[in-house]
């Protein structure tokens, strides 16, 4: 089923500046495969796929102790084609699925925390 549900994957993390970071990773000499003023994405020898999108200023320091609580750092993202029909289906299955949400750009996301509280966020891209 996961075959026919995930057409991709890869890990995904928070940056405070895009171009920075674009920079940074050129010094490995990697070159986006993917790239926009709020994400841009590599494709890294082995197969791995790294993603990172805008976090946008630095918030305050109140706000990112919050924050940090919750959705920061690294994490898997899983790339679906019909992502209202595939949250619908893990919610019968008792998964608990966070509302479809727009980012900028359009593309929507749900995240879900495996058993172990592991993040794992589905995105449908608009092509």
């Amino acid at each position: 089923m996961a075959k026919r549900m995930i057409t991709d994957s890869w890990v995904m993390g928070p940056s405070r500046d895009i171009t920075r970071s674009v920079s940074f990773y050129a010094k490995f000499g990697l070159k986006p495969s993917m790239r926009m003023s709020f994400y841009a994405e590599w494709k890294v020898p082995g197969g791995t796929v790294l993603g990172l999108h805008s976090e946008g200023k630095r918030r305050p320091a109140a706000k990112r102790s919050a924050a940090r609580k919750g959705m920061q750092g690294w994490g898997i993202m899983l790339r679906v084609k019909d992502i209202k029909k595939i949250v619908e289906d893990l919610k019968r299955k008792r998964v608990r699925c966070a509302p479809v949400k727009a980012a900028p750009g359009g593309a929507l996301f749900s995240s879900i925390s495996d058993p172990d509280g592991n993040r794992l966020t589905l995105v449908q891209i608009p092509r």
